[in-house]
């Protein structure tokens, strides 16, 4: 097993390339999206049934080393504030095979 960062975002569809530059910068190449997620925040309930993804949400996890985490952490958090959405950081155990 093994100690690692899980981080969670939840933004803006339109905004998923600009996230993963962000990961590729940082050398992270794994990582889980899922598509049309819906949910209510501070900007009202968002539905996932839009014509296009202008409007819609997506969930992208990854899990990384905790000295990746840090030297990406403040990027994560101008992203944030800059584009909106939410990042959940966790700590968690990898089984790794």
């Amino acid at each position: 097993m093994k100690s690692m960062k899980k981080v969670e975002l939840v933004i803006e569809a339109v905004y998923i390339t600009r996230l993963l530059e962000l990961f590729k910068q940082h050398e992270i190449n794994a990582y889980t999206i899922i598509k049309d997620i819906e949910g209510r925040g501070g900007h009202g309930l968002k539905t996932a049934d839009d014509v296009s993804d202008v409007f819609t949400n997506i969930y992208v996890f990854t899990l990384c080393e905790e000295n990746v985490f840090i030297s990406m952490k403040e990027e994560i958090r101008t992203f944030v504030k800059k584009y909106g959405g939410k990042c959940i950081i966790t700590d968690v155990m990898v089984i790794l095979s």
